[in-house]
């Protein structure tokens, strides 16, 4: 019954209200849109750049327009003659260089309607947000929300999915994509995907959890709704155990207190029988003498 309650609080979208376009592991800084992330585990891209696995992308002031290939990617894929529709959300897997867990670095995505060589590209929607490592060395998970579209393709044009570091960053960032562990995408959903569950740092803090665990545990469960609707993957979702022990105990303290509560009642009615039935014993002893 829990777990049915559990399933009740997370919306998830079935396989015919959304298109997802992985971000490939091959090239830089154009890369490829893929059907699905491949196997393995993730290299490090760009070996010249640092010692870390993903890619490494330095900080832009020219956001959209800017053309060095340290300084931007771009997953792009055949979209000839076709019509794009719906609300778009960007999942990517990043962090800030070397997992700098003071620094929080800012994250620009656009995306583009490109010629098959990733250039003369007209803007279709832009989102930016900002990612902290918190704990440590580790990935940060983000989504980015877009306000909806409705775009056709015309002959040999591509979909393109471009990522810069914007210039208010305080830090370069690293991107993580193309493996099963890091499965960054664009998702086109026909409704716009489930807003951010806010009740969760509640919860959490009612759990005892520390308020950024809490908070890093919202954003995780929230990408989980959107994303990874109608994908099972365990690798992939390393937080939805947490989230069902969360509200599973909370439904169980709430049970647990009710019974406490009703025992607790008919403690005291016991005690009240008792102690009535006693009195009437020792005043009838006083009438017979």
């Amino acid at each position: 019954m829990i777990a049915l309650f559990v399933v009740a609080l997370v919306p998830v979208a079935s396989a015919s209200e959304q298109e997802s376009f992985y971000f490939g592991p091959d090239g830089f800084p154009i890369g490829s849109l893929v059907s699905s992330p491949s196997g393995g585990e993730m290299p490090n891209f760009d070996l010249g750049r640092d010692i870390y696995p993903g890619l490494s992308l330095e900080r832009s002031t020219l956001g959209l327009a800017e053309t060095d290939g340290t300084r931007f990617q771009q997953w792009q894929g055949d979209m000839t003659g076709r019509r794009l529709t719906g609300y778009p959300s960007v999942v990517i897997w990043s962090a800030p260089a070397g997992f700098d867990t003071v620094k929080t670095g800012v994250l620009s995505i656009y995306l583009l309607d490109c010629d098959a060589d990733g250039g003369a590209c007209v803007e279709i929607g832009s989102s930016q947000a900002s990612v902290q490592t918190r704990f440590g060395d580790t990935w940060v998970e983000s989504r980015f929300d877009f306000d909806a579209i409705d775009h056709s393709f015309a002959d040999r044009r591509h979909l393109g999915v471009r990522v810069v570091v914007d210039d208010t960053s305080e830090t370069d960032m690293m991107l993580g994509y193309g493996y099963p562990n890091h499965r960054s995408r664009l998702t086109i959903f026909a409704e716009p995907p489930p807003p951010q569950i806010d009740a969760v740092v509640a919860s959490g803090a009612a759990a005892g959890l520390d308020e950024d665990l809490a908070s890093e545990k919202l954003e995780r469960l929230n990408v989980m709704a959107s994303a990874h609707a109608t994908e099972l993957d365990v690798a992939g979702m390393p937080w939805p155990w947490l989230a069902s022990l969360t509200f599973a105990t909370m439904a169980l303290a709430v049970l647990g207190a009710v019974l406490i509560s009703n025992l607790t009642k008919l403690g005291r009615h016991e005690e009240r029988f008792v102690s009535g039935r006693s009195g009437r014993a020792r005043r009838f002893s006083l009438s017979t003498n």
